[in-house]
C-alpha cells in the first residue's frame, strides 16, 4: 500500500479544522499553477479499449469543489470571512475555465454554504450564464446542500447540470451517470448531510448523518462500470467525500465514508485511474494499489484554486490552476480595487494570517521581535511552496531559513508545529501536476 505523499494528512481528525482556518478563513490566495510532473502507472487491468480513447481524446475538463456559494454574506468590512467574494470567486472560476478552454466542469459539491434554496438559485443562475457560454456543467452534493432541502428538491434544482441527461441515475441516492464523447461521468452521492434530507424511495433508511454508499448504490454503481467496459468508455467517477485517505476510515471523524472502500475496490477491479473528490478542503494526492485520488481545495479559500484534467491519446494530465481573479475583474469591469488586485490582497493576507499565529503562538513560547519577524516569514513561505508545489525540492533551504528555529520552538505542543514538520518530510511533487500513462 502507497499513498503517496500524504502522511501528513494520515492523522488528520484533530487537526483538519484547524487547517481548514488556514485555508478558509481568510479567502486567501497563492499561485498555485503548475506544470505536469511525476507519472505514475494506470491499475494493471485496464480495459484493452481505454488504452486508444478514441473519443475524448483532447477533452479538457475543469474540477472545482466546495464553492460554498453564499450570496447572503456581502459584508466586507472588519474580519475577512471565508465568504467574502465568494459570489465574485465563483464567477471568476468560471469564466477562467473558459479561458483556459475547458469543455466542461465538474464540481465534486458543496456547492453552497448550507442547503437553503434560495442560495441554491444563485448558483443555478452563475452555471446556467456559463452553459450559455459554452461550458458543459455538471454537480453532486456534498455535505453542506442538502437540508433544509432534500434529495429530490437537490434533483430538480439542478436539473439541467446532469440529472436531465444522465443516462443512469441510481435510485436510492443522487448519484448519476453521464455519458458523453466516449467518456462516463460516474457521479457519486456520498450523502453525509443528514438523514432528515434522505427521502427517495429506494434510499436506505439512516440513523445518523455519516457519509455513505448504500449496498443499492454500489450495486448500480457497478452496473455503471460494467456497461462502461463493455462499450469501451473512459469512466471519471467524482464524490465530494474521499476514498483513500486513512481518516476516511474512521467513524466519527467528519470525514469517514461508509463503504468507500468497497467503492475503491470496484474502481480497481474495473480499471479506473483516477478518483475525483473534495471536502477536506485540501489539494492533496492519494495513491493507493494502483487508484489516484485528486482532491481539489475549497475554492473560495487560499489559494482559490482548481484543477484542470486532460485527456490524450495515452495518459490524463492533471493540473491545478489558480483562478485569475485579477483578469476576470478588469474583463467584468469591476471597480472594486481588491478584486482588480485581488492576488496582492490575499497575499497580504496570508502574511498576517501567518504572523498572527507565530505571534499567539508566542506567549506560550517567547520570541524576540526579529525572532518573531524570521518565523512568521518562514511559516508564510513554507505555506507558499506547498501550494506552488516545490515544497519538496525546497525542503532542505527551507530549513536553512532564520526562522526554522524560533518558529518550531513557538510552536511546540500546537498542532502546526508537529503538522509543518510533516508537511516538509512528506509532501508530494505531484501536487505541482502529473500525469497518469495509459501506456501498456
Amino acid at each position: 500500500m502507497k499513498q503517496s505523499g500524504q502522511k501528513v494528512f494520515s492523522r488528520l481528525a484533530p487537526f483538519l479544522m484547524l487547517a481548514a482556518a488556514l485555508l478558509c478563513v481568510l479567502a486567501l490566495g497563492v499561485f498555485s499553477g503548475g506544470s505536469p510532473g511525476a507519472e505514475t502507472s494506470a491499475p494493471s487491468k485496464l480495459p484493452a479499449s481505454t488504452a486508444a480513447l478514441p473519443s475524448p481524446e483532447g477533452l479538457r475538463i475543469a474540477v472545482a469543489s466546495d464553492t460554498h456559494l453564499d450570496p447572503d454574506n456581502r459584508d466586507k468590512s472588519g474580519n475577512v470571512s471565508e465568504t467574502v467574494y465568494n459570489p465574485e470567486i465563483v464567477d471568476a472560476m468560471l469564466w477562467d475555465a473558459r479561458e483556459q478552454g475547458a469543455e466542461m466542469l465538474l464540481i465534486t459539491g458543496d456547492l453552497c454554504n448550507s442547503g437553503r434554496e434560495n442560495k441554491h438559485a444563485a448558483l443555478v443562475e452563475k452555471l446556467r450564464a456559463a452553459e450559455d457560454a459554452g461550458l458543459a456543467v455538471y454537480v453532486l452534493p456534498g455535505n453542506h446542500d442538502l437540508a433544509p432541502i432534500k434529495q429530490t428538491d437537490f434533483a430538480r434544482l439542478y436539473a439541467d447540470f446532469g440529472y436531465d441527461e444522465a443516462y443512469s441515475r441510481d435510485a436510492a441516492s443522487l448519484s448519476c451517470c453521464v455519458i458523453r464523447d466516449g467518456l462516463m461521468l460516474l457521479m457519486m452521492d456520498t450523502a453525509g448531510y443528514g438523514a432528515g434530507a434522505i427521502e427517495l424511495p429506494a434510499a436506505a433508511a439512516r440513523d445518523n448523518s455519516e457519509a455513505f454508499f448504500s449496498e443499492e448504490t454500489l450495486r448500480w454503481a457497478e452496473e455503471m462500470l460494467q456497461k462502461a467496459e463493455a462499450e469501451g468508455l473512459f469512466v471519471l467517477p467524482a464524490g465530494h467525500y474521499n476514498l483513500l485517505p486513512e481518516i476516511s476510515r474512521q467513524p466519527g471523524s467528519g470525514y469517514y465514508l461508509e463503504n468507500g472502500d468497497r467503492f475503491a475496490a470496484l474502481l480497481r477491479q474495473y480499471g479506473v485511474p483516477l478518483y475525483l473528490s473534495g471536502h477536506m478542503h485540501l489539494r492533496a494526492v492519494y495513491e493507493e494499489d494502483g487508484l489516484t485520488e485528486q482532491l481539489t481545495e475549497c475554492l473560495i479559500a487560499y489559494p482559490t484554486g482548481y484543477t484542470v484534467l486532460d485527456l490524450t491519446a495515452d495518459a490524463l494530465v492533471v493540473t491545478p490552476r489558480r483562478v485569475d481573479v485579477d483578469a476576470w475583474a478588469e474583463q467584468s469591469v469591476q471597480t472594486d480595487p481588491v478584486l482588480l488586485h485581488f492576488a496582492d490582497w490575499q497575499e497580504q493576507a496570508m502574511q498576517r494570517y501567518c504572523r498572527t499565529t507565530v505571534e499567539a503562538m508566542a506567549k506560550r513560547h517567547p520570541l524576540t521581535a526579529p525572532e518573531t519577524d524570521a518565523a512568521a516569514d518562514f511559516f508564510c513561505t513554507v505555506m507558499r511552496a506547498y501550494w506552488d508545489g516545490t515544497l519538496p525540492s525546497r525542503a532542505d533551504t527551507l530549513r536553512a531559513m532564520a526562522g526554522y528555529e524560533p518558529f518550531f520552538r513557538c510552536a511546540d505542543g500546537y498542532s502546526y508545529g508537529w503538522w509543518l514538520k510533516d508537511l516538509m518530510e512528506s509532501a508530494s511533487p505531484k501536487l505541482a501536476g502529473y500525469t497518469i500513462s495509459f501506456a501498456p
